[in-house]
Formats: C-alpha cells, structure tokens, sequence
C-alpha cells in the first residue's frame, strides 16, 4: 500500500508537469489572439486552471463531510502558493530585475488589493469557526464582485497585435483543454498517492487539508510557474499566483457552505494561526512585487521558505 501510494505520488508529478507546460504555453497564445495583457490571462486562465484540483477536492471533501479537508487545503494552498511556489520560483531561478516592470500596473494594484479585501474577509467569515450558507453567499457576491472587476479590465488592457485567424483560437482552445484535464488527471493521481501515506502516518482532516493536500494542489502553480520563466513570461508567475489564490478564498471554501451545511471547523485558535500566515506571506508578495532587488529578494524568500517549514513542523506538533 505504501509502495504504491509512492507510485502514484511520482507517476501524478509527471503528468502535472506535463499538464502546467501546455496550459502556460497555450495560454500565452490565447493571450495574443484574444489581444489582452498577459497579466490578466495568467490571472484567469492560468490561475483559475491551477485552482481546478482545488476546487474539484472541495466539492469532494464536502459532499463526503469533510469540508475541514476543503477549507484547510484552501488556506494552505495560498500560503503555499506564496511561501513555496512564488519563493522556490524567484530563489533559484535566476530574474533579472528589469524582467519586472518598475511599477505595478493599475490592473496589478487592482487585484492585489481584491486579494487583501478577501484576506480580511475569509478571517472574518471564519472566526466562528463554520463556514455556513450565509458565509458562501458573501463568497458569492464577492465573486461577482470580481468579475464584474476583471470585465473592466479585460477591456482597457490590450496590448497591440495583430487579428488571429479563428481556426487558431479552436486550436489553442483545444490544447488548453488538454492541458487542463492532464493537469487534472494528474492531481488525482498525486493526492491518491500522498493522502495515501498521510492516512498510514495518521493525522486528522484539517492538517492533510493545510500540508499534504495543499502541498500537491500547489504543484501545478509550480509547474507552471517554472514553464513561465523557462518562456521567460514572469507577468504569469504573479498573475498566476494571484488569481490562484483569489478563486481558493472565492470558488475552494464557498463551495463548502452551499453543499456541506454542517461544516463546523477545527478550533478557532487554529484558524487564527493560519489566517495570520496568509496576511505574512501577503505581505511578503507585496514588498517583493513593489520593490524588486535581487538581494533583498532573495533573503525575503529564504525568509519565507524557512517560515513555511516551520509552519509545516508546527502543524504536527
């Protein structure tokens, strides 16, 4: 059983890898033929795409009761996403700094400050330690309230090129798709494997929810992230990123409440430790996006990446 839980553990990283590379280079052309920034695709084809093992383990998780596994792989998977995947992506991976744009764009500062709003509030939804109807129609609004927010954009960001046969857009469409159910395909077989050895070590839902599993839904956001600089498209690595954690706090934890109606949730005291690790890693995000330098940037991810095992240490303890 442990034997092929390591199987498929490898066997799921693979097609994952596989999967993220078609989805970062098809999306780049989308990009292209759609004539908009490469920001906002990342943000939502890349970022909604690697959000999908998520958001297919939260309606799993609920609909077996389970939602402490939905709710805890969601606010694990952004602190991943950040003190993991963004720090491993800029540590050692060589980045220029004028790879970075001197300032952040205004559809940059936009969704930066969307992802801080929605900080606040998952803290604030959560304090009770349930997640309810109540709580997923806030979730809701709010995602209406983003896309209301991404049509705006998806307007006024266009970069200049030229009109792409339609036969094109079928094409990369259908790669993307491709992509997406490898990357899919994959999750499944890498979470199979690693629940399977955390279920042998045993630990409760909420902590394979905040380690394992946000751990290995996270690794699509590094495969991707990878795929992106090896194309040398950083605007995806934070596009992706952001988005991602965007839709874990809007799609991941409202779907719970919608399905899962006795969703009550580990202690408050636990919630309030995982809350305040997502404001320090956005933090983090912020003062690396706002002020580039390769030195301080890099001593801010050996900072994040050391605060991530310790978090991980502590979940056991």
């Amino acid at each position: 059983m442990f034997t092929l839980g390591i199987v498929y553990f490898i066997a799921g990283l693979i097609l994952i890898t596989l999967g993220a590379s078609i989805v970062v280079s098809n999306t780049e052309k989308l990009s292209s033929i759609l004539k908009i920034s490469y920001f906002i695709s990342s943000l939502l084809f890349i970022g909604i795409a690697t959000s999908a093992p998520e958001i297919f383990i939260s309606i799993l998780s609920a609909l077996d009761q389970k939602s402490n596994i939905a709710v805890g792989n969601a606010l694990g998977s952004n602190i991943a996403n950040i003190a993991f995947v963004f720090a491993i992506s800029l540590l050692f991976l060589k980045i220029e700094p004028s790879t970075f744009q001197e300032d952040l764009s205004s559809e940059e500062s936009y969704f930066l400050k969307f992802l801080i709003f929605l900080s606040f509030l998952i803290f604030y939804l959560l304090s009770d330690g349930v997640i309810d109807l109540k709580d997923s129609f806030i979730l809701s609004l709010s995602f209406l309230v983003f896309l209301v927010l991404y049509k705006t954009l998806f307007g006024q960001m266009r970069h200049s090129t030229n009109t792409q046969p339609s036969d094109k857009i079928t094409g990369v469409l259908f790669f993307l798709f491709f992509g997406l159910s490898i990357l899919l395909i994959g999750t499944e077989i890498f979470l199979r494997g690693a629940i399977s050895i955390a279920t042998m070590i045993g630990v409760s839902d909420y902590i394979i929810g905040l380690s394992i599993t946000a751990i290995g839904t996270s690794i699509p956001e590094l495969a991707a992230s990878i795929a992106s600089i090896r194309r040398k498209r950083i605007d995806f690595i934070f596009g992706n990123i952001l988005g991602s954690n965007i839709f874990n706090i809007l799609l991941v934890i409202g779907i719970v409440g919608f399905i899962d109606t006795s969703s009550d949730l580990i202690g408050k005291n636990y919630i309030y430790r995982d809350i305040l690790m997502i404001f320090f890693t956005t933090l983090m995000l912020i003062i690396i996006r706002k002020n580039y330098n390769l030195i301080s940037t890099r001593l801010i991810n050996i900072i994040l990446l050391i605060s991530f095992v310790v978090y991980q240490y502590s979940l056991y303890q």
